[in-house]
């Protein structure tokens, strides 16, 4: 059975360009290896991910980010079955939204809760969904990278 999952964390400490470039190869080797597809959002600090595959490796990749050092407050938003992927052609797509400029972030904006988290999407955790949902649209085939030169 495929899976969607969506989590926040926070940084534990400030990503720069260079580092969010490595997180994002690393990301994207081992998620081409194992078969899954999804989007990582960056903002102020705090990351946003959706993961998508077959339920075991997709709980599997969880708990190894949930063990990963540069995260802290790792928090499940939604996790549910999936009939098919909202990211199948992206070994993971990618938005620094630190680095969109102010008037390309105003389609956005009643999405971009303050560094996404957890407690602002709690009551709501479909948001998350439709926030990226709407980065996927704006990346566009394949899940570019916004936001990094």
């Amino acid at each position: 059975m495929e899976m969607c999952l969506v989590y926040v964390s926070a940084a534990t400490r400030p990503m720069g360009e260079d580092d969010l470039l490595a997180l994002l190869r690393q990301s994207r080797r081992n998620n081409e290896r194992t078969g899954v597809t999804g989007l990582l959002l960056y903002m102020e600090g705090r990351f946003m991910q959706a993961l998508e595959g077959e339920q075991d490796t997709v709980l599997a990749l969880y708990r190894r980010i949930a063990m990963d050092a540069r995260h802290r407050g790792v928090t499940t938003l939604i996790k549910f079955a999936i009939p098919a992927r909202s990211f199948p052609d992206w070994s993971m797509g990618f938005a620094d939204i630190d680095g969109i400029q102010a008037e390309d972030r105003a389609g956005f904006s009643p999405f971009l809760l303050p560094s996404f988290d957890d407690r602002a999407y709690a009551d709501s955790p479909h948001q998350a969904i439709r926030l990226l949902q709407r980065f996927r649209d704006r990346l566009g085939p394949g899940g570019g990278s916004a936001g990094l030169s």
